[in-house]
């Protein structure tokens, strides 16, 4: 739990990170034999009750997407609709070796096509809500008045 309240915060404070800082929210980059799901907290885009973020994911094996296209890892722009609590793929670019090494193997762009919904099958603890809520959370904690993100103070006695 304290990981996603990281990510949160993460998330509301964008300025404070260098673009291209990773989040690990799953997993180890620097181990090829297990999954690993990282969040860039560099929003790309904010648009009302949308977002736009980077993530990342490495399997521990390879995989196929459901386009038929064979990957072990793979790189993302994610659409998240926080009125909906929903995320969708925008674009990934698929690598055939883990931890986005090796040359770029394919892209696919997905606009007006059927939405790619952002999920993390045969991934144990899933962490699909938790990131849809950080991030649509981030703009709720980011936006909060100071007043209310401060503890009132307590009266002397």
């Amino acid at each position: 739990m304290t990981r996603y309240l990281t990510l949160l915060l993460l998330l509301a404070s964008p300025t404070a990170f260098a673009q291209g800082a990773w989040f690990t929210v799953l997993g180890d980059a620097a181990n090829p034999a297990i999954n690993t799901i990282q969040v860039d907290p560099v929003p790309v885009e904010i648009t009302g009750d949308t977002r736009k973020l980077r993530v990342r994911v490495s399997r521990s094996a390879d995989r196929t997407s459901w386009d038929g296209v064979p990957y072990r890892s793979y790189d993302s722009t994610v659409l998240f609709d926080c009125a909906n609590n929903t995320a969708r793929y925008v674009q990934i670019h698929y690598y055939k070796q883990p931890a986005w090494q090796g040359s770029l193997y394919k892209s696919v762009n997905y606009g007006g096509v059927v939405p790619r919904w952002m999920q993390f099958r045969e991934v144990e603890p899933n962490p699909n809500e938790r990131i849809v809520q950080a991030a649509c959370g981030a703009s709720r904690v980011a936006a909060a008045p100071a007043s209310a993100a401060a503890p009132a103070s307590r009266p002397k006695r």
